[in-house]
Order: C-alpha cells, then sequence, then structure tokens
C-alpha cells in the first residue's frame, strides 16, 4: 500500500465522522427548538370533540390482550371509535392507560404524541437530507415544518394521535424507499429489505389513519423528481403498494359507514368537484402562508360562485398557484413535483368522499406539507452555495439562515398563541366562537361540554343557538330538549322533541325522550305510544322496552307489564328494576 493510502483513508472517515457530528447537531437544535415550543403541550388540559373515544370506552382503559384482540378485530364494524378502521391509534392511545397518571391526567397522552411529532419532524429532515444532501437546509425546514401552527392541532388534540402516528409511518416508509431507490441507482441491485420495510409501513401508516392512502402515488412523484427513476421497473414495484391500497381503501369506507350514529359515508357532486377542490386549497395555501384566525374545521362559504367574496379570493389564489406551476415544468420539474405531493396528499381530506360535515382541517396539512418542502428545499440548497450579485456563499447563507429565523419566530409565535387555547374545553370554544359565531358545531360541543360541568343554563342557552343557526337538523332539537328534561323544562322540551322527531322520525331516542316527557306531564297514554314505537324501531334496547312495562304497570295493565318486563329481561337478564319490579307482579297476582 502506497504511503497515501492512509492519508485518504483518514481523510474518509475524518469526513465522516464530521457529517455525523454535523447532522446530530442539527437534529438535537430543531428537536430542542420544537420541544421548546410546544413544551407547554404537555399541560393542555381540553379534550375535543371524539376525545370521548378514545379515553372513555373501558377496553381502551383496560390494556390488556383481550383489548387488543378487540380492537384489532372490529374491521368493519368498529364501536370503540366513530369512524374508520385505525386500530394502531387506538393501541397506541390504550397504551398511555399503562400509566398510572392517565386515570387522572392527560400528561400521558399529551407526552407520547409530542415525542412522535418531535420523531416526525426528525424523519423530515432526514428525507430531505436523503433527496438534496444538504443536513444545514434539512434541518432549517424541518424546523419550519415542526413549528408551524397548521400542524399545531396533531400535537394538541388528542384524538388526531391518529394523525402523528400515521404521519410518522407514512415518512418512515418513505425514507426507507428512497433510501432504497438510491441504492439501486448506485449499485444496480434492489435491496428488498429496504424495500419491505418501507412496504411495512405503509401498511402500519393505514392501520393507524386511512388518508395515508396516497403514498403511493407520492412514491412515484418522488420517482418522476428528484429521483429520476420513473420507469417500467418503478411502476411494477407500485403493484404490492397497490394491493395493500386498496384493501385499506374497501375497509375504510365500509368501517366509516358502519361506525357510530353518525358515520355515513357521502361522495360529493362531481359536478361540484373543482369549485370545492379550488376553495379548499386556496384557503390551505393562505393558511400556511398566514396563520391565522386558526379553527379545528373550517365549514366553507354559505354558497360557492362569483358572487362569494372569500369563494372568489381562495380559488383565484389557487388558480394562480397551479397556473405558476405548470408554467415552471417548462423550466423545471421542481415545483411541479411538489405540487403534485400536495395535491395528492391532500385529496382525501378535500371532501370529494366526506365523512364529516367540515370541509377543511388544520390537521389535514400535517403530511401534505410536507410537499411544500421539497422544491423549497431544492432552491435553498441551490442558493447555499452560489454568489449572489455581490453577495458571496458565507453572505448569501446568512440572509436564508436569517429569513428562516424570522419565519420561526413568527411561527412560534402564533403557535404559541394558539397553544395558549387549549389549556381548557370551554377556554378553547369560546376562542374558535370567537372566530366562528355561525358555526353551530361549536354551540352543540360548547353546549355538551356546560352539561358535564352541570351547568344547564349555559347549555340550553348554547342549543337554543345551534337550533336556530341550524333548525334542519334533528340533533340540535334533541339536544335541547334533553337539557330542558333535565331542569324540569316538560312543556317546552316536549316541543323540542317534537321538532326532532318531524326531522328524524326513526331516531328511537327521540322517542323515548319524548315518552319520559310525557310521563312527566302525567299523558301516559301518549308516553306508552312513544315507549313502543321506540322499542319497536329498536328491538335490541332494553331500556325501551322496560319503560314500555312500567307505563303499562303504572296504567294498571299487569299481565303486559309482566309480558314487557320478561322481555326486558330476555335482552338484560341482570336487569335488577326489571327483576323486581316482575317478582313483585307475581307475587301480587301469581
Amino acid at each position: 500500500m502506497s504511503a497515501k493510502a492512509p492519508n485518504v483513508a483518514r481523510t474518509v472517515l475524518g469526513g465522516w465522522r464530521d457529517s455525523r457530528v454535523l447532522a446530530t447537531a442539527i437534529l438535537v437544535a430543531v428537536l430542542g427548538a420544537v420541544l421548546a415550543t410546544y413544551w407547554p403541550a404537555l399541560s393542555a388540559g381540553a379534550t375535543y370533540m371524539d376525545d370521548k373515544f378514545y379515553l372513555g370506552p373501558p377496553p381502551m382503559r383496560d390494556p390488556s390482550w383481550a383489548s387488543v384482540k378487540r380492537i384489532f378485530g372490529e374491521m368493519l364494524h368498529p364501536s370503540l371509535v366513530n369512524g374508520y378502521y385505525q386500530p394502531l391509534a387506538q393501541l397506541s392511545v390504550m397504551l398511555d392507560f399503562l400509566d398510572p397518571r392517565a386515570a387522572t391526567s392527560l400528561l400521558p397522552f399529551h407526552r407520547t404524541t409530542l415525542v412522535l411529532h418531535l420523531g416526525n419532524v426528525a424523519l423530515v429532515v432526514v428525507l430531505l437530507q436523503l433527496l438534496f444532501r444538504n443536513w444545514t437546509v434539512a434541518g432549517l425546514l424541518g424546523l419550519l415544518w415542526g413549528i408551524h401552527p397548521l400542524n399545531a392541532d396533531a400535537v394538541l388534540w388528542i384524538a388526531e394521535r391518529k394523525t402523528a402516528l400515521s404521519a410518522c409511518f407514512a415518512l418512515g416508509s418513505m425514507v426507507a424507499y428512497v433510501a432504497y431507490a438510491q441504492h439501486a441507482g448506485r449499485t444496480g441491485r434492489r435491496d428488498w429489505k429496504r424495500y419491505g420495510v418501507s412496504l411495512l409501513l405503509y401498511l402500519c401508516a393505514l392501520l393507524a389513519k386511512p388518508t395515508a392512502l396516497p403514498l403511493l402515488a407520492l412514491l412515484l412523484v418522488l420517482d418522476y423528481w428528484p429521483l429520476d427513476r420513473l420507469g417500467r421497473a418503478a411502476w411494477l414495484e407500485k403493484i404490492p403498494f397497490l394491493v395493500v391500497a386498496s384493501l385499506a381503501a374497501v375497509v375504510a369506507v365500509i368501517s366509516q359507514a358502519r361506525a357510530g350514529d353518525v358515520g355515513d359515508v357521502q361522495v360529493m357532486n362531481f359536478l361540484y368537484v373543482p369549485q370545492v377542490m379550488g376553495y379548499c386549497i386556496g384557503l390551505y395555501l393562505f393558511k400556511t402562508v398566514w396563520p391565522v384566525a386558526l379553527l379545528s374545521d373550517y365549514t366553507g362559504p354559505k354558497s360557492y360562485g362569483l358572487t362569494h367574496p372569500e369563494w372568489m379570493v381562495y380559488v383565484l389564489g389557487a388558480t394562480v398557484a397551479v397556473v405558476a406551476v405548470v408554467l415552471s415544468a417548462r423550466r423545471t420539474r421542481t415545483w411541479l413535483a411538489g405540487g403534485l405531493f400536495f395535491v395528492i396528499a391532500i385529496s382525501p381530506t378535500l371532501g370529494i368522499v366526506r365523512y364529516t360535515s367540515s370541509i377543511a382541517a388544520n390537521r389535514s396539512m400535517y403530511f401534505p406539507m410536507v410537499g411544500m418542502l421539497l422544491p423549497l428545499a431544492w432552491g435553498f440548497g441551490r442558493l447555499w452555495n452560489m454568489n449572489i450579485g455581490a453577495l458571496r456563499v458565507p453572505d448569501v447563507r446568512m440572509v436564508l439562515a436569517g429569513l428562516v429565523a424570522l419565519l420561526a419566530i413568527g411561527s412560534v409565535r402564533a403557535t404559541r398563541s394558539y397553544e395558549s387555547h387549549w389549556r381548557d374545553s370551554v377556554v378553547l370554544l369560546r376562542y374558535y366562537l370567537s372566530q366562528a359565531p355561525d358555526d353551530w358545531k361549536l354551540h352543540t360541543r360548547m353546549g355538551n361540554e356546560w352539561i358535564q360541568r352541570n351547568e344547564y343554563p349555559l347549555a340550553i342557552s348554547e342549543f337554543r343557538e345551534a337550533s336556530r343557526l341550524n333548525p334542519h337538523w334533528g340533533e340540535n332539537h334533541l339536544n335541547l330538549g334533553r337539557a330542558l328534561f333535565t331542569v324540569g323544562e316538560y312543556p317546552e322540551a316536549r316541543q323540542s322533541f317534537a321538532m326532532a322527531l318531524e326531522r328524524t322520525p326513526e331516531d328511537w331516542r327521540a322517542h323515548m325522550l319524548m315518552g319520559m316527557t310525557l310521563s312527566r306531564l302525567s299523558d301516559l297514554e301518549g308516553a306508552l305510544t312513544e315507549f313502543r314505537v321506540a322499542a319497536q324501531i329498536a328491538p335490541r334496547q332494553a331500556a325501551a322496552h322496560y319503560n314500555v312495562a312500567n307505563t303499562l304497570a303504572r296504567l294498571g295493565r299487569l299481565d303486559e307489564a309482566a309480558g314487557a318486563y320478561r322481555k326486558t329481561l330476555q335482552i338484560e337478564p341482570r336487569n335488577v328494576e326489571a327483576l323486581r319490579e316482575l317478582a313483585s307482579i307475581e307475587t301480587k297476582h301469581p
């Protein structure tokens, strides 16, 4: 070996060590800044909307193999969540209950989600570094992604554990796939271990949240640019991903349609798809650049068309962005690839197949925003090593770092401000209502929050407003009626239940509550009619048959009452009240 060989080896090894030190320093600095930004999340006390499905059911609160079996077994008929099949997200929340503090504190849940978010920031940095080979630029952009206010819901909202967890697996899948593709490009050989890891992580992402479905197409976007390997082999490699995606899509649609009371899946009229997509994309772009007046969900304009200023602004913004991206493709594929990544990644939440009444949501940007980073990483990477006019390379780098620092300071302030509202559920809802006072869903949720705090007059006020804003939704009248019934306002409660039944005549709950109200108003015959209708609509609900039996007993029709009690016991054999009342009747009338 020549004398130069050891020197070359030392140089190579020294450079390798230096790059590892740089990478470690950048990751530590970025993660430290993100952790400092989200440290208050650990003490957040707000629970919002469907947290009860994650924190309430006994199987979730009782970590065991039986609970795990039930979580994974409810593939097409989920009962523990009011939505699509998401077993890994449920499992992660259940595991938090292993911490004894979970019984009285939200800290264990926020801690896990924050750790996931930090992991996602690290994966974003690694992904950008693999694609563009610049640790510093990757770190700067990963920092902006990690502290962006639109990503706060995924960190602060317990029910959105699924968003952070799914993104973690999806980003891991992309990192493994890029490593696989680059290895194949260097060596001419396919490393099926990396490929298998990518496919497995894709499956895990879907088991956490099915909105990860577009990852299959996103890998093709990366093949197009910047990997530059979009050919026959790249398409064939996606066949296993396509099989997994197809099965997951079927499970997601069926499980959502069969979940809970409001799990209907609605497909948008395709004539409206361009209008809604334009509005949503414009809204997301605006909120990304100027994240003010943030809400967890956005309901959209009251009407679509040229006469609505909000619709015009967002659609015009989206149109300008699309035209600019298309025109840029004449010179570079960079912006087209980034735009395709963003649109494809966010497509499951654009309302074409809708699971909720909202049209847009901050959390929907959590993963798609990575697409915006791709052209920025490419552009920053080129500028990082260029002289621009009188500015030398060190000066250019200082300008870029200063720009990122200004954006980071603004993002931290906005995120911390939004984060402060999550200290309490009432505080959070009051903030949301200050931004969207005409959102009837927010008034309904505020009413439910007051119910939990036994503040019934305040709950009634909120339910009244929700009913006024949306008189066509039966649940609003049902909520108002229940609150009125609780405080003894039976005549008005009867009116609310009547309005609910006009809109949802097949709702057994409304018939039950109407029957209870009529019973309190001494209209036993009317109550009996309502209880019987409830029992007919929901024959497996023991409470309906029990109320039929009680009413018959009060009317003196004991033989019929005994039969109804027996029906109750067929459904619920350990119903102590039914057993006692039936025994009393049989004692008096053997």
